[in-house]
């Protein structure tokens, strides 16, 4: 558990999940966009698992900043969709009961909740962008254990914004993604799905737009993805473009030649409705987040 600080009259966050690829970009962007981040939580400081452990972590941040606004901002989550299959009750632990017990912990602190949710709670049926008044229907483990935390999390607490991004990479990311960078840079060529759609988000923008909303009192459910619309395949290709690699070190596949036990969308594309009525959807396209964060991974001279 770390305790870095910014100015000492921001707002108080709590970071959980901070080693992750979200929760490691929500400890940078933070402090910069004026928050003092009190702690930054990992699994190995705090078991989602343990209800006493959560109530906690969560009293001890908030003490001694009494009158200051303080938000926990919940990056941590169990993300692998295909072994969630086989592991119902541990993904309903974390992304579910972890967060219902977060928000009482926060409600009870007088502190609000950031939530991180997924487009996975959407089936991809649609042929349009998916906004924050279309029911979910989840399908899968993972999917209905995020929904599941969803609810949960709205049944305990007000003082709730719920967050659904997906096609997350970022700096020291492990999925695939995250990856493709490096892998390029490495010489491999990169297969990739070909059919599915989404609208890859670099956490660095999802972090700011964090850092924003949490500052206001307009609670509720809230779509923060990239805009614009593209498969992993042609994501790879656009990178390799950029890095002056041809195209040739791509290669698409159809969904069903790559190795997935659960279902995922079709198309997993959100539309940021509820960003864009309070001012604060800032988010680019994916072309111009891509870009960035090359420009960001590339080494100086």
């Amino acid at each position: 558990m770390s305790t870095p600080t910014s100015d000492a009259r921001g707002p108080i966050a709590v970071i959980l999940g901070a080693r992750g690829t979200l929760g490691q970009s929500l400890a940078v962007e933070l402090p910069r966009a004026g928050w003092t981040v009190a702690v930054a939580a990992d699994r190995a400081t705090c078991d989602l698992g343990d209800p006493a452990a959560i109530r906690g972590l969560v009293a001890r941040a908030f003490e001694g900043h009494l009158g200051r606004p303080g938000v926990v901002f919940n990056a941590a989550a169990y993300t692998d969709v295909d072994r969630a299959e086989g592991e119902g009750d541990l993904a309903f632990a974390v992304n579910a009961f972890a967060a219902e017990e977060l928000a009482r912990a926060t409600h009870a602190a007088g502190a609000a909740l950031l939530h991180y949710s997924t487009d996975f709670v959407f089936d991809g049926t649609l042929e349009r962008s998916y906004d924050e008044f279309d029911v979910p229907t989840p399908q899968g483990v993972y999917a209905r254990s995020k929904r599941a935390g969803e609810v949960l999390a709205a049944a305990a607490t007000p003082r709730l914004f719920t967050v659904r991004v997906g096609c997350l990479y970022g700096r020291n990311g492990r999925n695939f993604p995250s990856t493709i960078v490096r892998r390029l840079r490495a010489g491999e060529t990169i297969r990739a799905d070909r059919e599915r759609a989404g609208s890859p988000t670099w956490v660095r923008d999802v972090a700011r737009v964090s850092a924003a909303l949490a500052r206001t009192e307009s609670y509720g459910t809230y779509h923060c993805t990239s805009q614009g619309e593209t498969s992993w395949a042609d994501f790879a290709r656009f990178a390799a473009a950029t890095l002056g690699l041809p195209a040739s070190r791509v290669e698409g596949l159809p969904t069903s030649a790559l190795p997935m036990k659960a279902a995922r969308p079709r198309r997993s594309i959100l539309d940021n409705r509820m960003l864009r009525a309070r001012g604060l959807d800032t988010m680019p396209t994916w072309q111009d987040a891509a870009l960035a964060f090359i420009a960001d991974e590339t080494p100086p001279g």
